[in-house]
């Protein structure tokens, strides 16, 4: 069947709802908090319900069923949530605040989706948005991740993982921007999106596929290349089961790349600000006896990467996440023990945990191919065998086209960023991907997409370094006042209190230490040309 006749029932329930006209983390979780925002957002008028929320039940269709709609207990501002089914399993979770801003805010998902909707899937961020006066969305992408771990969801299901990977977030978009045009009487001024990892991946789809859905995407830590994403990790994964990697081994790793690369930026603050200028070879510069031959073959090939006939099909790992650094437990930024950027990936954290594997063989087994093989695992996955077979399930998963001229031509705004010290997600990948779009869009890149690269950051939040900034305030002051992103400032917290600002520059540009004062300012750094 093709997706537009699978997707036909869904497009007649939009029709119905008057949607066939529609204007056009998971987070960081920093966004919606700059207080240049909130005062200019407090200052705007608001639009109040033209309906009752309960009558909103009353939309539904054959093809659309509104579950609930009720103020929420839990909210201050009466908020109208909104639970939504589109056919066959894509739920959806619309809040609705009494006071309007005009905007749709969109959140992204994390893993491998599946975020119950009605859980607390990213309630500080959702809460924060409707105070705000944002009306909120996000979905479950059309399965449970809570009752069907990993990528269980997807076996024998072709309706779940084009839900998942390509139509879920899209046709829930255009069915919310329906509800709050009927609950308003007015359609959206503005839509954002707001997304990290699947989040991220799922924010370049959208400015690839689906150019009109949003005013402005901010994607973090992409997940937009399952092929070359899973590559790496099987690469990483086949290096340690040959040699295991101890946590004391990757402490003494730390330490020799610190020793060596830390100052190279005119700093020494525990931080690698580019690793594109590093020249690290495991074999040359990890001596002394500190390191077994086997543990310097396993590192060689985690930091070269995968190749197939000569050929690079996967990055290897960039230096700058071995030592240890902020964690975070759950969702938010409640502190966490300090661990290495290498732990749950490379070596088991302080708990025995490990996630890479895991997540390559689900992806193996359920969404690789395009027929299910659930015998699959890690060792018996060949990449120069096996590439030409992913081809099928890669136009359902990937984002990787860099022409991003239709978005471009309706005036939508891209903002990227990605940790330099981010292990589960490669920083290379979203770094070559962003020299692939300026390629293609030349001198016009820079005046609707740029890339955030974030020293020392791990996954989306957490690290060496800095880690929380509003990069959603500087989409929004891009879009609605043409304020295009010079530098971004991010801050460093420590029980409670901001230790270190620095500023984030648009790539390739990074920042420079000026000479004098605090190097734990963000003022007393400029954004410069890097040098390689």
């Amino acid at each position: 069947m093709s997706l537009l006749r699978a997707a036909a029932p869904v497009l007649a329930a939009l029709a119905a709802l008057g949607l066939s006209h529609a204007s056009a983390a998971q987070s960081n979780g920093s966004s919606l908090t700059d207080p240049a925002l909130r005062d200019r957002l407090s200052q705007e008028p608001r639009t109040t319900p033209a309906m009752h929320c309960h009558d909103l039940l009353k939309l539904g269709t054959a093809d659309l069923t509104i579950v609930s709609a009720v103020i929420a207990a839990d909210r201050p501002g009466n908020v109208c949530r909104v639970h939504g089914v589109i056919p066959a399993e894509l739920q959806f979770m619309l809040e609705l605040p009494a006071g309007w801003n005009g905007r749709l805010y969109v959140l992204g998902n994390g893993g491998y989706g599946g975020e119950p909707v009605t859980g607390d899937y990213a309630l500080a961020e959702r809460t924060r948005a409707t105070g705000l006066g944002f009306a909120t969305l996000y979905t479950d992408l059309g399965h449970d991740a809570t009752r069907e771990p990993g990528a269980d969801w997807a076996r024998g299901r072709l309706s779940r993982k084009l839900d998942y990977g390509l139509r879920g977030l899209h046709v829930t978009t255009l069915t919310a921007k329906g509800i709050l045009g009927r609950y308003y009487g007015r359609p959206a001024q503005r839509s954002y999106f707001d997304g990290c990892s699947t989040g991220g991946g799922q924010a370049l789809k959208a400015a690839q596929r689906f150019p009109d859905d949003y005013d402005g995407v901010l994607g973090g830590a992409p997940v937009f290349d399952f092929v070359e994403l899973q590559v790496y990790g099987w690469n990483n994964q086949m290096a340690i089961l040959e040699t295991p990697l101890s946590r004391q081994t990757v402490a003494r790793l730390g330490n020799r790349v610190l020793e060596l690369y830390d100052a190279a930026d005119g700093v020494r603050d525990g931080v690698i600000e580019n690793p594109l200028a590093a020249d690290f070879e495991p074999e040359r510069d990890l001596h002394g006896g500190e390191f077994t031959a086997a543990e310097i073959r396993a590192l060689a090939r985690i930091y070269r990467g995968t190749f197939v006939e000569g050929r690079r099909v996967a990055p290897g790992v960039p230096i700058g996440a071995e030592p240890p650094g902020q964690m975070y437990s759950g969702a938010g930024f409640d502190p966490a023990p300090p661990e290495s950027g290498w732990a749950t990936r490379l070596v088991p954290d302080a708990k025995g945990a490990m996630q890479q594997r895991g997540n390559v063989e689900a992806w193996l087994r359920y969404l690789a191919f395009e027929r299910d093989e659930p015998e699959m695992d890690i060792t018996r996955f060949d990449p120069a065998r096996d590439l030409p077979r992913l081809a099928a399930m890669s136009r359902i998963l990937d984002a990787t086209d860099p022409d991003l001229g239709a978005f471009l031509a309706r005036g939508g705004k891209l903002l990227l960023y990605h940790g330099w010290a981010d292990t589960g997600v490669n920083p290379m990948t979203t770094v070559r991907y962003y020299e692939r779009v300026r390629e293609k869009m030349g001198a016009d890149t820079e005046s609707f997409a740029r890339l955030f690269m974030v020293p020392g950051m791990f996954h989306c939040r957490g690290g060496l370094n800095v880690d929380r900034f509003d990069g959603a305030a500087a989409l929004i002051a891009w879009v609605e006042r043409g304020e295009a992103p010079a530098r971004v400032v991010a801050s460093r917290v420590q029980d409670g209190r901001v230790v270190r600002t620095r500023p984030l520059c648009p790539y390739p540009a990074v920042a420079r230490y000026g000479g004098s004062g605090s190097t734990d300012e963000a003022a007393n750094f400029a954004c410069q040309a890097p040098t390689r």
